[in-house]
């Protein structure tokens, strides 16, 4: 065999302001094992492709042509006209795509990033990228964190035609990746972190195996592991035919043992630690391997371009522990673990501390964002102490929880070290939903605690949501109100809405917390989507309302933006700001922000429309609740019933819809 390098790759579509540590961190401990490989971040080169002019003229170009097809026609088909009402509405998007100046690439990895205004207008233009991408690559739908079908889940079936038909609108992207690759390359890792990566990763193999059949191809990271660690065989061997091999749990051990195999030319598969493959008799799992971190090796960045990531300064990811040292709350399910999370481990904290000096000097970045599920406050104090005594001078950000154990002496410490924004799982204003979750930790200490962290200098982030499946709405207002009454010492925050995690222990014991039955739609094959029935009734739209204005009032007071943007929690660019800006950056800007730009017209982009988009859309609406309402649930005797949402059923129910004349 050639001496083409194996490959991994980070996968569109994921935060493309800095560089994920998970390939970095493989590379690192393959180089210690004298095992070469190269890392190849395809969602940064995808961002700076999603920005070309070239490109986004060509996407503006087909939406025209497409939209006056549709126009024209004499009829149309419910997918069809849901098709027109979409394209219809990003017309103001594709002008602001050609109207790109200066473009967000150049306002985000400039000093104009520091430009609330600036900043804003090129937050707002890269939304319009992907509201365009969306339309012209219609039925999906595309953003930084989704890559969702507009209707349906992804199902086997959805996802093979995604792949095989090369739907992807980064398909030709990948095939110039791929085709720019060694002919003879043994191996193409494909990293799934997030979900959203997941269709575009699999995608991307298609293309791989199109172009260099002689390669073989796999899977790993903790997205694609959360989906397959609880598949049973047939569905191990579904989601095998469109990959040669699967990496679950941790992925150093599995690589050190299949890179050289492969290029000794066997496959004994079965031996390897932590791989699923195909065998003679079905899906087969490697025996179980888990790291010890500290005999981990610093990550290795070499072979990523830190300039290229969206934002005016380096920054770099470092992982110093696994697992969560907590491990009991009731909601969580993360990382490479069957249920709750991973167990619990730390790389000394000298270790750490030398092995953070010299990545920062090596690669001349100050910022490093300690990526991990939480740090035990005993480890964040001991590292702390490791940094300042060894005279690490770099800033960081991570995830902590709330305890005692942070005094005001401690939280000074801290803050010596470089620590300038944690993030805090704070869930519930509700003492009743904090014991129920097994938070351990109560109201009174979060609050206490929480003030001292921010005292210290210290952004301090807040995770909290409404929607426990046993909360009262009283409950549900306690959170926010007392997000209000805490604003001063709180620089950030999010309220999101309970999602049932498959791992979870809710998930495995749904009895104890209010759940009578957790459910999966058929056709939502990746189990992305869990439904549930609440024992208590569920919320009226009246009392979801009064939530929700309670919470927009509370909102109001801060720049709350969507990943991966500043204004989201345990962000790269929230940390830029408040750097730059102090604790108090993410506050709302009182001079408000200006509209943004008048776009031009597009020549060949129809302006008036035969038919009413409006219209058009309110039909599309009143099939689609049809649809839904007649695939989720019938009423039967006792708890509604679920049923079909496959890909199939849909075009199904697509089929039988009058046409629109």
């Amino acid at each position: 065999m050639s001496g083409a390098l194996p490959v991994l790759v980070h996968p569109p579509f994921a935060d493309p302001t800095q560089p994920y540590v998970s390939l970095p961190t493989l590379k690192g401990w393959l180089g210690a094992k004298g095992i070469a490989v190269r890392v190849l971040d395809l969602n940064v080169r995808a961002a700076h492709h999603l920005f070309d002019e070239a490109a986004l003229a060509g996407w503006v170009k087909r939406l025209g042509e497409r939209l006056a097809t549709l126009d024209r026609a004499t009829s149309l088909s419910a997918e069809e006209a849901h098709e027109l009402t979409v394209l219809a509405g990003a017309r103001r998007a594709a002008e602001l795509c050609l109207a790109m100046d200066p473009s967000p690439l150049e306002v985000l990895r400039s000093e104009r990033f520091y430009d609330p205004q600036q900043y804003e207008w090129a937050r707002q233009r890269s939304d319009a990228v992907f509201e365009l991408l969306s339309a012209v690559a219609f039925p999906f739908r595309y953003g930084w964190n989704h890559v969702t079908h507009h209707t349906v889940p992804w199902s086997f079936e959805l996802l093979a035609s995604y792949c095989t038909e090369h739907r992807s609108p980064l398909a030709a992207f990948y095939r110039a990746a791929v085709r720019a690759l060694p002919a003879h390359t043994p191996f193409v890792g494909v990293s799934v972190a997030f979900p959203s990566q997941l269709p575009e990763a699999l995608a991307l193999v298609q293309v791989v195996r199109e172009e260099l059949p002689g390669a073989f191809t796999a899977l790993g990271g903790p997205a694609i592991h959360q989906v397959v660690v609880h598949y049973d065989a047939q569905q191990r061997a579904r989601i095998l035919e469109r990959v040669d091999a699967i990496g679950l749990y941790e992925g150093e051990a599995l690589l050190e043992r299949l890179l050289p195999m492969l290029v000794a030319g066997r496959r004994e598969l079965g031996t390897v630690p932590n791989l699923l493959a195909m065998g003679p008799a079905g899906p087969v799992l490697g025996p179980r391997w888990t790291l010890l971190p500290k005999d981990s090796p610093a990550p290795d960045y070499d072979d990523l371009d830190l300039d290229s990531y969206l934002a005016p300064s380096r920054t770099l990811l470092y992982a110093p522990t696994r697992g969560c040292y907590w491990g009991r709350c009731s909601f969580c399910y993360y990382g490479l673990a069957e249920t709750s999370t991973a167990a619990y481990r730390e790389v000394p904290p000298d270790v750490a501390a030398t092995q953070l000096r010299a990545l920062t000097e090596r690669h001349g970045a100050r910022h490093v964002y300690l990526s991990c599920d939480v740090l035990s406050p005993s480890y964040a104090v001991r590292l702390a102490t490791a940094l300042v005594e060894q005279g690490v001078e770099l800033t960081w950000s991570s995830d902590l929880k709330i305890e005692r154990f942070f005094t005001d002496e401690r939280c000074t410490l801290l803050y010596r070290s470089g620590l300038r924004a944690a993030a805090f799982g704070i869930e519930s204003g509700s003492d009743r939903i904090l014991t129920l979750i097994d938070k351990g930790c109560d109201r009174a200490t979060l609050t206490a605690v929480n003030r001292r962290v921010h005292a210290a200098g210290i952004a301090t982030e807040w995770m909290a949501f409404t929607d426990h499946p046993d909360e009262t709405v009283d409950e549900a207002l306690e959170t926010i109100e007392w997000v209000a009454e805490e604003q001063g010492a709180i620089d950030l925050f999010i309220v999101g809405q309970f999602g049932l995690e498959r791992g979870s222990l809710i998930a495995q014991h749904p009895e104890r917390y209010g759940v009578a039955e957790v459910r999966y739609a058929q056709g939502d094959d990746l189990r992305l989507y869990a439904q549930y029935v609440p024992i208590s009734a569920p919320r009226t739209p009246e009392e979801t309302a009064r939530i929700d204005s309670v919470l927009a009032a509370v909102s109001a007071r801060y720049s709350l933006r969507p990943y991966p943007w500043a204004g989201a929690n345990s962000t790269h660019h929230t940390l830029l700001w408040v750097l730059r800006r102090g604790q108090g950056a993410l506050r709302r800007d009182a001079q408000g922000l200006l509209p943004l730009p008048r776009a031009p017209s597009v020549p060949g982009l129809p302006r008036r429309l035969r038919r009413d988009p409006g219209a058009l859309a309110e039909r599309v609406e009143g099939f689609r609740r049809r649809y839904l309402a007649r695939a989720l649930y019938t009423t039967l005797p006792g708890a509604p019933q679920l049923l079909e949402l496959s890909y199939t059923d849909y075009l199904g129910a697509v089929a039988l819809e009058p046409a629109l004349d």
